[in-house]
């Protein structure tokens, strides 16, 4: 079993890390106490991380710095038990805000594949991308003709067949001894592919978002129009907001265990006018 440490990134709470850890030390070695810990760290008080553990004490950036040495952290693993320990105490709405999205932006790190560039297929159907979701969470048994027709809108069960086997070359997913799939990580960053190779699929999931819109009703998607009048500086607000929002819905869906259904979320914000000079501004 992997050790405590090792599944640092998995925890929403530092003090439920530190019980875990300081457990499972016991465990390990016979002599290790929170006195020996702390004499290891420096702290002045044997009972210190008992107390911040039982939630009597808070850590500071001094005690941070300490345990993350005590423990031999790597960088990663200091800078997000430190933004962990930052949201968990967080008094203000806005500290909190600033140390969780430190932690998302962590776990993504973690957690995104880079597409190589023999995979840039991968955006070419619309329907890649869901089935390798799909296969994950759909009790198929390796039924094509079910899987081909669990899609919305369904596709060929050579579509399908001919997918999976795609995914599989590409090491997007893996086949287990039970006939069962899982995905090699938890998602995808296309980042460095040519916005050329992903104009097709921006495309069609585009024409499905208009065709979902018009034939679901409104239990089923969420769509929202709004026309705005805005500065330069209300704008790059805007998208700070939407991208927040995003990561946050990413984050979730991320630890979600009871998936039902295969979503595609888009935000769009555009202009709709050319720049509008006021009089005695600036002209071209």
């Amino acid at each position: 079993m992997e050790q405590v440490i090792g599944r640092l990134f998995d925890y929403d709470d530092f003090r439920v890390f530190l019980k875990d850890y300081f457990e499972e030390q016991k465990k390990l070695k016979p002599v290790f106490s929170h006195r020996f810990f702390a004499a290891k760290a420096g702290f002045s008080s044997s009972s210190y991380c008992l107390n911040v553990i039982r939630g009597r004490f808070n850590f500071t950036v001094k005690s941070i710095e300490k345990f993350s040495k005590a423990v031999s952290f790597t960088d990663l693993q200091k800078s997000y038990f430190s933004a962990l320990v930052f949201y968990n105490q967080a008094v203000h709405p806005e500290e909190r805000d600033h140390a969780w999205n430190q932690i998302l932006k962590i776990r993504q790190q973690l957690e995104f594949t880079q597409i190589q560039h023999e995979q840039q297929d991968y955006f070419s159907k619309w329907y890649y991308p869901v089935l390798r979701e799909l296969v994950v969470h759909l009790d198929w048994k390796g039924d094509y003709i079910k899987l081909a027709r669990s899609l919305d809108p369904p596709i060929t069960t050579e579509e399908a067949r001919l997918a999976v086997k795609k995914l599989i070359e590409w090491a997007l997913i893996e086949k287990s001894s039970d006939d069962t799939y899982k995905t090699t990580s938890h998602m995808l960053n296309a980042q460095k592919i040519p916005p050329i190779a992903l104009r097709q699929i921006r495309r069609e999931y585009i024409q499905h978002a208009i065709g979902s819109i018009e034939s679901k009703g409104k239990d089923e998607r969420f769509s929202t129009f709004t026309t705005l009048t805005m500065s330069e500086e209300s704008y790059r607000y805007a998208v700070q907001v939407l991208e927040e929002a995003r990561q946050k819905i990413i984050s979730r869906a991320a630890s979600d265990m009871s998936v039902e259904k295969i979503y595609e979320l888009m935000v769009v914000l555009y202009p709709m006018s050319k720049a509008i000079l006021k009089e005695g501004g600036p002209s071209e």
